[in-house]
């Protein structure tokens, strides 16, 4: 009697306890199917959060993409690169605070429309994906300053007229037959490049001339058999690429294979010039152009001037490799050389530049990496490679001692958790906040000279051999990157502007500004002059930028800055050989 009373109770109470212990399996299901980095980063209410590699693919193909990640709500930057990840929750529209989202190198065949929610985003890559469409949502991000859709499968897009932030649109390797629509509106004042090479775009808008700073257009290896003659009224174009398309005119055909863009450009003026002159239109618009360019030239006089010394015919000058392990960690890297500078009184300001420089347009180093060397100390040729935490050996800036990545970032992070612990908070500081950037990297990037020393390990640190103090005058700068090429350039053309507009600025020699500069016969290189425009106005700051040249492992060219296209600006002058 008392076991049945029993059994009848075990029942009755288990009826309940099946439901309160379903609930409690549940939550502990949901924190053990969390991700170690998901859940840290909600811990530490963390800003950035980098996913990527092999290891966050083998947990997607497990159980799919953690969805705690869209309950990071203060997640300014998320990256999800190289991965098995082929669907997008619709969540991602809660993160409404992302101002970077690259969802690159995955295997995503569709974006949900409320990425359409994410108003504060700057940057949106989805490149190297399986994407045949794009939400017109897409379109009503106004923040939005860089688009990277290339290498996916479109063939149409949404109308982008509304992104008026924009400065660099690349569409590359799909399958589009025309550019979007609204990308020649006047109201995009900011886009600077178009990149839309390897696709099947059979015409190109007379509106292109709308852009007015339209810097560089890509359309190789499209459908093209004819091309506007207004292109050549585009303002500020300097890099126009049109090979691999079958043109009608042979003669236009032949100049666009060389990639001569002036003598494209003048070619195409001709016509147009040609065609105005029948038609009697166009008269206006030549005589404002002239204008304009009269205009622009007297005012060039009072303008602060970069002079671009250019990489030497002998080869001597300074060159990194870049080689095939640092592809898949951070593959970008932009140099140029800084000389003849005074940093006397200068020194502080400078390195504040740098740490105000990495906080804004570095996004906290986020996008890129800056460092600076001092010339002196860099042994020539540098490689830029990727090594094991272990193998990896530096003295970093402000220390003696020789160690390895691995002990470094180990301590560093032990250190970063002492000093959390001491001040109670729940985030990092210092060089300890960047530490995140490396995590799931099994290797880690570093710029090497010829002597096998590192000189830099991004983004934590460089190396104290080559370091810069006030009476360094000759100074390497570095800019490294696993977003883009093109964020390196940006990134370094602000570098160098800031400089200049702060007063850190050269002392100009007559072999360095030539007939620039008084005394430009000289052949002397010890007779120094002092660099004055054409009214001797003595209060225009100068700053004597040399090239760097940067390879691939095979010795092919990948980089020249700053190239012709480089330092785009109307408030500088800059005087090229």
């Amino acid at each position: 009697m008392g076991g049945a009373k029993f059994k009848a109770f075990t029942v009755l109470v288990g009826k309940n306890t099946v439901s309160a212990s379903c609930v409690r399996f549940s939550e502990a299901e949901n924190m053990a199917n969390t991700w170690e980095e998901v859940g840290q980063a909600k811990q530490e209410s963390r800003r950035e959060l980098v996913l990527q590699g092999a290891k966050i693919s083998k947990k997607i193909d497990q159980n799919g993409l953690d969805k705690g990640i869209y309950q990071l709500t203060n997640l300014n930057y998320l990256e999800v690169s190289g991965t098995s990840l082929s669907t997008v929750e619709s969540d991602v529209g809660l993160l409404t605070n992302l101002t970077s989202l690259v969802l690159c190198n995955n295997q995503i065949t569709e974006i949900p429309s409320t990425i359409g929610n994410l108003i504060k985003l700057k940057i949106l890559n989805l490149s190297n994906n399986k994407l045949e469409t794009i939400p017109n949502e897409i379109g009503t991000l106004s923040e939005l300053d860089t688009l990277n859709l290339s290498m996916n499968h479109l063939t149409t897009l949404p109308a982008v007229n509304n992104l008026k932030c924009l400065h660099v649109l690349n569409l590359s390797n799909n399958n589009l037959s025309a550019l979007p629509e609204g990308v020649f509106d006047c109201e995009l004042v900011h886009l600077s490049q178009i990149l839309a090479d390897v696709n099947i775009i059979s015409e190109l808008s007379e509106e292109v001339n709308e852009l007015p700073h339209l810097n560089t257009l890509d359309l190789s290896s499209n459908k093209l058999t004819e091309v506007p003659t207004s292109l050549s009224l585009c303002p500020k174009l300097k890099v126009l690429i049109l090979k691999s398309n079958k043109f009608k005119d042979r003669r236009f055909g032949k100049m666009v294979e060389q990639c001569q863009t002036k003598s494209v450009l003048e070619y195409l003026h001709n016509i147009w010039k040609k065609e105005s002159q029948k038609s009697g239109k166009g008269k206006e618009k030549e005589k404002k152009r002239k204008k304009k360019k009269k205009k622009g030239d007297e005012d060039e006089i009072a303008k602060d001037k970069i002079i671009v010394i250019p990489y030497p015919k002998d080869d001597t000058g300074i060159q990194i490799q870049v080689t095939s392990a640092v592809l898949n960690v951070r593959q970008y890297i932009v140099c140029c050389i800084v000389r003849d500078l005074d940093l006397s009184l200068k020194f502080k300001e400078f390195i504040t530049l740098q740490t105000k420089l990495h906080d804004t347009i570095c996004q906290k180093r986020q996008v890129a990496t800056i460092a600076t060397h001092n010339l002196q100390s860099v042994k020539n040729p540098l490689r830029y490679d990727a090594m094991f935490p272990e193998l990896l050996q530096i003295v970093p800036l402000f220390k003696h001692k020789e160690v390895s990545g691995q002990k470094l970032v180990d301590d560093l992070r032990k250190e970063a958790d002492e000093l959390r612990k001491e001040k109670k908070r729940n985030t990092f500081s210092g060089i300890h906040k960047y530490l995140d950037l490396l995590q799931d990297k099994t290797q880690y990037p570093c710029l090497i000279d010829k002597d096998s020393t590192v000189i830099s390990f991004p983004p934590i640190t460089n190396s104290d051999k080559t370091k810069i103090s006030k009476e360094t005058t000759d100074i390497l700068i570095e800019v490294t990157s696993s977003t883009s090429l093109d964020i390196c350039k940006k990134i370094m053309d602000e570098v160098l502007l800031k400089m200049l507009s702060s007063g850190i600025c050269s002392k100009i020699t007559a072999k360095v500004a030539g007939a620039e500069a008084k005394g430009s016969n000289s052949d002397s290189d010890s007779d120094e002059v002092v660099f004055e425009n054409a009214t001797g106005d003595l209060n225009i700051k100068t700053l004597t930028v040399e090239q760097v040249k940067v390879i691939d492992s095979e010795s092919t060219l990948k980089v020249l800055y700053p190239s012709r296209t480089d330092l785009d600006n109307d408030t500088v002058t800059v005087v090229r050989d």
